[in-house]
């Protein structure tokens, strides 16, 4: 089982349900995807606040989809920073899910298109949605070509 988790936008923003998955103990490994966004907190923090071991996954490891074949044998979590479906990374994941059969469940959480209506802003006249990853050793954004 595939378990994709959302954690909201600050380190407190995971739910309930989310930290119950986690104490677990027929989890094997909690994934923390790290990097599509600067953390407003250091892994050590969550780690911490959570009371888990965490491996970071980076772009490359989660295209890879060695996450899914991982699922199709043990109880594995992908920790998101605010909520699961915004980036399609993490769509395309659940597709391959599907198309393997690999069970998977979604706990959504707090996204940044939640936190924008506080500043009067309303998302059915905020545009067109965009991710913007930060730049790692191996990949650069291709929109720096736009």
């Amino acid at each position: 089982m595939l378990y994709i988790i959302g954690l909201g936008l600050d380190i407190n923003g995971i739910s309930l349900h989310g930290k119950k998955i986690l104490k677990s103990a027929k989890l094997k490994k909690v994934y923390l995807e790290c990097y599509t966004v600067e953390f407003p907190y250091s892994t050590k923090e969550l780690e911490k606040e959570l009371k888990i071991k965490v491996i970071e996954a980076d772009r490359e490891f989660i295209e890879s989809e060695k996450i899914i074949n991982e699922a199709k044998e043990n109880d594995i979590v992908l920790l998101v920073y605010g909520s699961p479906l915004s980036a399609t990374t993490h769509i395309s994941l659940i597709n391959s899910a599907k198309k393997q059969k690999v069970k998977y469940k979604i706990l959504y959480s707090g996204s940044i298109f939640d936190a924008v209506a506080e500043c009067g802003l309303s998302l059915y006249k905020f545009g067109k949605t965009t991710s913007l990853p930060h730049w790692q050793k191996n990949y650069r954004p291709t929109s720096e070509n736009n």
